[in-house]
């Protein structure tokens, strides 16, 4: 049997004050984040500061370990053009654009064509030292992510171990009548919400840490080739002599 016009509208209209009333009477999103997060107490807060932390950290590693910001095309460019520099005979204009440009790799590159060192085996110790150090600045928001790793989980087993001593102290608050089911039940919640909590801050800065660290080291070997390249160029073409006393 086919519904009229009327009727039809008269169903649509049915359905949605049904679905408008169900939006109504159902929690929100926010609201059911912000009751899982009140019920934690203040374990619950210590977590969200760790997540906080972590989120942080996470994009302040993010920002440094990109790949244009840390050897730019340009400065790759600009060593791999040493023989070209060599064929002018003059290396001051590829130093000058180097201490203006300020990336990781120029900074290295300068020391590395800066004409201090006689041999390729002191200007290799020199740029590993150099390197160790501008590596130690790049890791700054990491070890944050490592702590975050383990602190997280220990609190949430805080926090369980607090809801479960609560749940015990609940069983001689309900008198005569026996335990009080209503307590217990809340305790219970409490614990396993803390323990919810740490492991989800734990988990995704276990994968963070382990992506950063693997970055970083790919990054720090393409730097170390670049730089090897640079200095075989530089005392291929080009005769440093050391000044006399």
């Amino acid at each position: 049997m086919s519904l009229l016009p009327s009727d039809l509208l008269l169903s649509v209209t049915h359905l949605l004050a049904a679905a408008a009333t169900v939006e109504k009477t159902a929690p929100s999103g926010i609201q059911l984040v912000w009751d899982f997060l009140a019920t934690g107490g203040f374990v619950m807060a210590l977590l969200v500061i760790c997540s906080i932390a972590a989120i942080t950290a996470s994009i302040l590693a993010w920002l440094q370990l990109q790949e244009k910001v840390i050897m730019p095309n340009s400065v790759i460019s600009q060593l791999r053009s040493i023989p070209s520099y060599a064929m002018k005979g003059d290396i001051r204009p590829l130093q000058d654009f180097l201490e203006k440009d300020g990336s990781m790799l120029s900074r290295m590159g300068a020391m590395a064509i800066s004409g201090a060192f006689t041999s390729k085996q002191e200007c290799h110790a020199a740029c590993e030292i150099k390197a160790r150090e501008e590596i130690h600045h790049l890791v700054r928001g990491i070890p944050v992510l490592e702590v975050m790793v383990s602190v997280a989980p220990l609190l949430g087993l805080l926090g369980t171990t607090a809801g479960l001593v609560g749940m015990f102290s609940a069983f001689g608050t309900g008198g005569d009548g026996g335990p009080d089911t209503a307590a217990i039940a809340h305790e219970i919640g409490v614990a396993l919400r803390c323990t919810i909590a740490g492991l989800f801050v734990a988990v995704p800065c276990v994968l963070l840490h382990t992506y950063f660290v693997r970055r970083l080291d790919a990054l720090a070997v393409r730097v170390e080739s670049i730089m090897q390249e640079t200095i075989q160029h530089f005392y291929q073409h080009f005769e440093v002599h050391r000044p006399a006393a």
